[in-house]
Formats: C-alpha cells, structure tokens, sequence
C-alpha cells in the first residue's frame, strides 16, 4: 500500500492557519464572513486531521524508518493525536456557538486554532526530521542502511577469523618457546 500521509498531512495543516488567519480578521475588523469562512474551514481541517492521522498510523506501521527514528516516529504520532483533538473540538466548539463566535465567543475560537498551528507546526517539524534526517520512508536510505549494515556483518566475520588467527599463532608461539 502506497504511503498517502505526505501527501493528505498539508490539507489540514494549511486549513488550521486559514482558521487562524480568518479568526484574526474577524477581530480586526469584525467581518462576520471571515467568520463563517473560519466555521467551514475548520470542519475540513477536521476532516483532514482524521484522515492524515489515519494515514500516519499507516505509515509508521508499514513505511520504513531506521531505529534511531523510532523515538521521533511515537512522538509525532502523539502530537498528531493532540492536533486532532485540539482540531476536532475547535470545529464542534464553532459548530455549537453559531452566530455566537463572531462576537464574544471570538477570542475562544482563534486561540483555539492558534494553539492547533502551533502544534501541528511542531508536528511538521519531527516529520520533516523523520524524513530528512533519518531517511524515514525514503527507499534510498532503506537501502544503504540495508547495505551498511550487510557490511557491518562482513566486517564483524572478518574480524572473528583474524581475532581466530591471531589467537593460533599466540598458541603455537606459546607452544614454540616451551
């Protein structure tokens, strides 16, 4: 199965920073129409939150990643998951206040959205350390890590027969002088 996660993960993350921007102007200006635009942007940044954390949970379980990304792999699984519910509650909080949130419930709303950029920037950037780091799903550093490690392998045989041979002729010395 072919990893859709880089390719849904920018929807949502570009959508919350809308609901950002919208709410911002909404408590410039006061427009409701940025208001309403924020309501329906978060609703699909809802959305793709479900579907790029679905897809993440995909990855991690099918898409190569070296060990020393292990570490980085459940922390942003976990940040994800802190976006998703930070994302899912700003959408049924607008949802429920309706007409409400372009007036005193506006405040609620941005910092709502500005907690979730903040987060899912945090998110984007242990992915990006996955990626172009530690070569997390990137079928070239799979392969050099493969061949390194055959390497590796190679050379701890090589070094067995010399620690071997080193080892004989330490004995047949031994034996010569006495």
């Amino acid at each position: 199965m072919p990893n859709l996660h880089p390719l849904i993960v920018h929807f949502p993350i570009a959508l919350i920073i809308v609901v950002a921007m919208c709410d911002f102007i909404v408590i410039m200006t006061a427009r409701k129409s940025f208001s309403q635009a924020a309501t329906i942007v978060a609703v699909f940044a809802a959305l793709g939150a479900i579907t790029a954390v679905i897809t993440g949970l995909l990855a991690a379980d099918s898409v190569w990643h070296p060990e020393a990304a292990h570490e980085l792999v459940e922390t942003h699984e976990t940040v994800g998951f802190v976006f998703l519910g930070l994302v899912i509650i700003l959408a049924v909080f607008r949802l429920a206040a309706g007409d409400r949130i372009h007036g005193r419930f506006k405040w609620i709303g941005f910092f709502i959205a500005l907690a979730a950029s903040g987060v899912v920037a945090y998110g984007s950037y242990l992915g990006g350390e996955m990626v172009y780091t530690h070569g997390a799903g990137v079928k070239q550093a799979e392969s050099s890590v493969a061949k390194a490690d055959s390497l590796t392998i190679e050379l701890n045989k090589l070094r067995a027969v010399d620690l071997e041979e080193d080892e004989e002729e330490i004995k047949e010395e031994h034996e010569h002088h006495h």
